[in-house]
């Protein structure tokens, strides 16, 4: 237990170590979903699945003083209008990614969900970045933001052109949405995290995104959904445990990396995770070649110009 909070304190070498290792959980974490929602023949469920292992694994912050005394002043301050309530509602737009990820990864391919989901973060990033949404700092546009939108495009291009037969665009548009989900997930935390700490910022996303799904699912069950028997696998429940760890190491490393370096550093595991797993497990749909490669490179590149490094 001690050793999580110490990674808040972490050297800068292994605040490194830890953004790649929150990156490369994010795309295990999609493609776990994915296979789950697989075998239930449902994403939202799987979604449900995930968040439930989630909120377990981040319960163990509990037993934290500190935590619990940072919670409870959240509490007060948005009973008492010091904090808005409607920036506590970050695991929702959680609950809309981890749905379209056990929806749509088991079609096109991590690699392609991955290339789609960062492009999508880069151009609603750059967005937010101007109204200032997640720290109240404004970045207006610059000529390297939009060079790296107008990249971002090309690389979604490239890697689509390895689609076998027909394109799909329904699931690569409910990725694009995903994208702006995360980012805006992102720029709520970093405002909970500002007025409390990293750990109840992550705490926080799983209760609420758990909401989300489950009212989901009532609606669905009302009109007649039903459920395939559980699959036996363990490590098909695994993908909630991922998800809190990316959660905590994207609110922790952060000030120790800054936001460009862990975005940077974070994009680089997803886009090789994402590009091994296609390779371990080949997708039907889509084949990993020189256009996915390049796709994923100039995508990298995109998230570089969009830190708009001088």
């Amino acid at each position: 237990m001690c050793a999580i909070f110490l990674i808040e304190k972490a050297s800068f070498p292994l605040a490194i170590t830890l953004a790649f290792i929150a990156g490369t959980a994010a795309t295990l974490q999609a493609g776990i979903s994915g296979q789950l929602a697989t075998e239930l023949n449902d994403g939202i469920m799987a979604a449900l699945i995930s968040n439930i292992g989630g909120a377990i694994f981040m319960s163990l912050f509990l037993f934290s003083p500190e935590v619990r005394e940072k919670g409870k002043k959240l509490y007060r301050d948005v009973m008492n209008a010091k904090f808005a309530k409607w920036q506590l509602l970050g695991g929702v737009a959680g609950a809309v990614y981890i749905a379209t990820a056990s929806s749509t990864v088991s079609i096109i391919g991590t690699g392609l969900f991955t290339v789609v989901l960062i492009a999508s973060q880069n151009v609603s990033g750059i967005i937010v970045d101007k109204f200032g949404l997640s720290s109240g700092l404004k970045k207006g546009f610059t000529k390297k933001r939009v060079l790296a939108a107008l990249i971002g495009i090309i690389a979604i291009i490239l890697s689509v052109s390895e689609f076998k037969g027909k394109i799909l665009w329904l699931p690569i548009v409910a990725v694009v949405v995903a994208g702006l989900a995360v980012t805006i997930q992102f720029a709520l935390n970093a405002r909970v995290t500002h007025a409390s700490n990293s750990q109840v910022s992550a705490f926080i996303n799983f209760p609420m995104s758990m909401f989300a799904v489950l009212i989901t699912l009532f609606f669905m069950y009302l009109f007649g959904k039903t459920w395939p028997t559980w699959p036996s696998q363990w490590w098909l429940y695994s993908a909630g445990v991922l998800g809190a760890i990316v959660v905590y190491l994207a609110a922790a490393t952060v000030r120790n990396l800054g936001v460009l370096l862990f975005g940077l550093v974070s994009v680089s595991g997803q886009l090789i995770a994402s590009i091994v797993l296609d390779v371990v497990i080949p997708n039907n749909n889509i084949n990993v070649g020189w256009a996915l490669l390049t796709g994923a490179g100039l995508m990298l590149l995109a998230v570089y110009l969009a830190s708009d490094v001088r």
